[in-house]
């Protein structure tokens, strides 16, 4: 894990603003997230698993509601 995939991942969970989220979700200080992303610190290697397994549960929720709003769509064009 380097900080470009930190960053890459962060941003991919929670926007520009990823690092005190991300911090949050890891149940780390917000100061360790920023360096590590400023590679002032090494990123220790329990942190990329927790990062999957974030991404991973975030793409499954979002899968789910676009699957949702397929069903809806069609719904609608059906009663047109």
């Amino acid at each position: 894990m380097n900080p470009a995939l930190l960053a890459t991942a962060g941003e991919a969970l929670y926007g520009p603003e990823w690092r005190r989220p991300l911090a949050a979700a890891l149940d780390v200080d917000a100061r360790l997230v920023q360096r590590w992303a400023a590679g002032q610190r090494a990123i220790p290697p329990e942190v990329a698993p927790a990062l999957l397994g974030l991404l991973w549960r975030e793409a499954s929720g979002l899968e789910a509601q676009a699957l949702d709003m397929r069903r809806a769509a069609a719904a609608i064009e059906a009663s047109e």
